[in-house]
């Protein structure tokens, strides 16, 4: 084997090692930033989040502590008010569509509508964590 051609499938190797580490770190972080995303409108996730912003110390945690709690609990309320008021426009969506659609096309909106809801079953929101988010430990008063 020449020279040539061992220089050019060893470049070939680098180059689609190089290409599938992009790729999953890529995809780690993007996983990662979603998952901080979907923290943020859980009660513990939204503190955790203003205190890791903040860095308070603990004079300031446990003046912040009913602040934080109170908002915490808004926040979580207006999230669930917004999926309430998105799942009923969907809900009316449907209804005016299906005097249009044909049998198949009414099923296959079942079909979508059956897996938003299992998609929003298995959301973050209604799981129970036993630990904050990232696995981090916890800090006084979270």
């Amino acid at each position: 084997m020449n020279t040539k051609l061992k220089y050019t499938l060893a470049f070939i190797a680098v180059l689609l090692i190089g290409f599938a580490l992009g790729f999953l770190v890529s995809g780690r972080l993007i996983h990662n930033r979603v998952n901080r995303m979907q923290n943020y409108y859980t009660k513990k996730g939204f503190r955790y989040e203003f205190r890791r912003l903040l860095h308070p110390s603990p004079e300031q945690l446990e003046k912040m502590r009913p602040i934080l709690e109170d908002y915490a609990q808004k926040n979580r309320e207006n999230i669930m008010f917004f999926r309430e008021q998105q799942r009923q426009l969907m809900k009316n969506l449907h209804h005016d569509l299906k005097p249009f659609l044909a049998p198949e096309q009414v099923k296959r909106l079942e079909i979508m509508e059956h897996r938003r809801m299992r998609f929003l079953r298995n959301s973050p929101m209604h799981r129970r964590r036993m630990h904050p988010p990232h696995g981090r430990p916890r800090g006084p008063g979270f």
